[in-house]
């Protein structure tokens, strides 16, 4: 049974990014970028949508990247998906004799955190809160009401396992766990 995590940073008023186009590492500490990095190499496969693969396309890396407009493998080790036209459990089928796939890395964005949590495909949260604040931009989850990164969370199920701060900024790291 494959455990699935999404290793995500936000800003204090829960957004994962200003647009599509920027990428976490023009905003996150270097403390999550070790972390982030950390979750990328323990895992099997990486889930994400097209805008995160592009923002960082890695070719070596093992990808599911959800897409409308693309299907198949692009690269021997990234297939790419309609997700509407699949369930987490058809996934080990089409990828398992590439890889292994029970640690699963969900990346983002806001669509395929949506998919994640629909399908009960996201058993842990590594949330990372940089004290910054956008304003306006990407939310974690579509429909999102609270700026509160923790309550986004917690109101979808999830309950705090463990907090640690990471820098002296006020960089938060928090693992949190499907209640």
């Amino acid at each position: 049974m494959p455990t699935f995590t999404l290793t995500v940073a936000t800003s204090l008023d829960g957004y994962i990014s200003r647009s599509t186009d920027e990428p976490p590492q023009a905003w996150a500490s270097a403390e999550e970028q070790a972390l982030f990095f950390r979750d990328v190499e323990a895992a099997d496969w990486a889930i994400m949508g097209r805008h995160t693969h592009e923002a960082a396309d890695k070719p070596q890396r093992r990808r599911i990247i959800f897409s409308t407009t693309r299907d198949g493998w692009q690269r021997p080790s990234q297939l790419w998906l309609d997700p509407a036209q699949i369930s987490p459990a058809g996934l080990p089928g089409l990828v398992e004799h590439v890889h292994p796939f029970e640690k699963v890395l969900i990346l983002g964005g806001t669509r395929v955190h949506d998919w994640c949590l629909e399908q009960g495909a996201m058993d842990r949260v590594h949330l990372t809160i940089e004290p910054v604040r956008f304003g306006a931009g990407l939310p974690v989850f579509s429909g999102q009401t609270s700026g509160d990164p923790v309550e986004v969370f917690t109101a979808r199920g999830f309950r705090i396992d463990s907090e640690t701060r990471l820098n002296a900024a006020g960089t938060r790291y928090l693992v949190l766990i499907r209640a």
